[in-house]
Parts: structure tokens; C-alpha cells; sequence
């Protein structure tokens, strides 16, 4: 599958009244992928990666920062949510941030909890925009690609000699790797051929 692949990101400016601290944030996925086909899934904020939980319906991933991340007033922070893709082909991942209130930051001055706000535009689905309705940050929807197989020959068994008269010698192997679906193996023809008398 894909790895170390990046979903959805934000950029977050502190005001100009006071220091703010970012103590959550919840993605809401909101494709068709189902939990089981996406792994390693990380929050990363200003370069250091947070791990996530994931709700009891596996739509909410969210991180939390211990004791926060401090954006000192008027500069940024940038927020993603990555991970890998281990399945689920022409399914969909959308991570949005369904309510301006799933990114929780608190003033730093004043102690009290800021909903954040953002420059919105009229809505239109998986733009990657700001809306005024759900999701208030509408991600770009990515769409797993379909299943890939690859044989190689393995090097776990040479070329080698087969000696007579010995039961179970291994006379050759290969690799097989499955990505993205699950694949289901009907049959496995091997033919075998000489060049000596049989």
C-alpha cells in the first residue's frame, strides 16, 4: 500500500490579544475507507508526530497534545493527519474537520477555550476549502487506488543440485506481494521440463 501518505492539513494563526494553546484536534473521516484499511495514523503539528484514537464507529481520529502546543500570537502552526494505506481498493479517505470546535485551543492569557475561524467560501464537496455549514473543513477526498501483485523469484532457494532418493528438497520458490485488495488463488500450475534422459 501507499506509505507515509498525507490526507489533510490546516494552517493556524494565533491572533494578535494573546498566546493560544493547542490542546486537540478531531479529524472526522468521512469516506468509505473503513479503519482496518488505513494504519500508522499520525497528527503531526509543527513537525512532531501525536498519535491518534479512534471512535467507537471509526469516523473520529483524534489527537491530543500533552500539555499543549503554544503558537505565541500573530504566528502559525501547520496541522496534518498521515498514515499508510493497507487496503480498501477504489475506497474512499477524507479526513475534514466536521466543526471549527473538533480543533481545540485555549488562550493562554485568559485560560478560556477560542472557537477558531477561517475565511470561508460557498460550499462545494471535497474542495479543501472553509465552509459555513459541515464540514467546516471540507478535505480533499483521496481514492485508494485498485489491488497490485508482483511475483519474484525468491532467494531463499538457489539453484541447486537435487540429490536422489531424498524425499522433500525444495526445488525452487518465489515471492508473491499483494497490495491494496485481497486477492483469492485458484490454482497454481507449475510444469516441469528436462534436457537429460528421464
Amino acid at each position: 500500500g501507499s506509505l507515509g501518505y498525507i490526507f489533510s492539513a490546516i494552517r493556524i494563526t494565533a491572533g494578535s490579544a494573546e498566546d493560544v494553546s493547542v490542546q486537540s484536534i478531531s479529524w472526522n473521516q468521512s469516506g468509505s475507507a473503513g479503519a482496518t484499511d488505513l494504519a500508522n495514523l499520525k497528527v503531526n503539528i509543527d513537525g512532531t508526530d501525536y498519535p491518534v484514537t479512534v471512535s467507537s464507529d471509526s469516523k473520529y481520529y483524534t489527537a491530543s497534545v500533552p500539555g499543549g502546543l503554544t503558537i505565541v500570537k500573530g504566528n502559525q502552526k501547520e496541522i496534518y493527519v498521515k498514515g499508510d494505506i493497507l487496503n480498501g481498493s477504489n475506497r474512499t479517505v477524507d479526513f475534514d474537520l466536521y466543526r471549527y470546535t473538533d480543533l481545540y485551543i485555549v488562550g493562554k492569557q485568559y485560560g478560556y477555550g477560542i472557537t477558531p475561524s477561517a475565511t470561508e467560501v460557498a460550499a462545494s464537496a471535497d474542495d479543501g476549502d472553509f465552509h459555513a455549514g459541515n464540514p467546516n473543513f471540507d478535505a480533499r477526498e483521496a481514492t485508494i487506488g485498485s489491488g497490485t501483485i508482483t511475483v519474484t523469484a525468491a532467494t531463499a532457494v538457489p539453484a541447486q543440485n537435487i540429490a536422489i532418493n531424498l524425499s522433500e528438497q525444495p526445488l525452487g520458490a518465489f515471492d508473491v506481494d499483494i497490495k491494496g485488495e485481497t486477492v483469492t488463488v485458484s490454482s497454481i500450475i507449475i510444469r516441469l521440463s528436462s534436457n537429460g534422459a528421464g
